[in-house]
């Protein structure tokens, strides 16, 4: 594997398992049920995203990089300090926008800092580009 084509896919995996632990952070505090059905539906997409990377990865004898856990530690404490004394649905969405915009802005400047990886995996990193906008369409309503 190239070390270009490990870049991009170490990105879309560091997306998705961010996405997963926020998602898996946020989700309890959501009491409105169609948002949380969005909610589900997303921390799914995550997982299986997530998964699929990493064999991907395995297939090729390299393992993705993991988020430190410092970083997953202070991610999930600021998120539960956003939410003390609860939070409503609008916020969640707002948060939950913020940071899907975030990936979707990191996953973009890799693809682009790395055009000779293959077509293949171009579209794969496409695909979760449209598939978090997408998300995020469908969150904005809840603001």
């Amino acid at each position: 594997m190239k070390p270009q084509e490990k870049q991009v896919l170490d990105a879309i995996y560091q997306n998705a398992a961010m996405g997963l632990d926020a998602t898996s952070t946020i989700l309890p505090k959501a009491d409105h049920p169609e948002l949380r059905k969005e909610l589900c539906k997303q921390l799914t997409y995550y997982q299986d995203t997530k998964d699929a990377v990493r064999k991907q990865m395995e297939s090729c004898h390299v393992s993705p990089h993991e988020q430190g856990e410092m970083a997953k530690f202070f991610s999930n404490t600021s998120i539960q300090l956003h939410c003390l004394g609860g939070i409503s649905s609008g916020e969640i969405a707002e948060f939950m926008l913020k940071g899907t915009n975030t990936g979707v802005i990191q996953l973009t400047q890799v693809l682009h800092n790395n055009p000779d990886i293959s077509e293949k995996l171009q579209h794969q990193g496409q695909e979760m580009i449209r598939h978090e906008e997408a998300y995020m369409k469908r969150l904005k309503p809840y603001l």
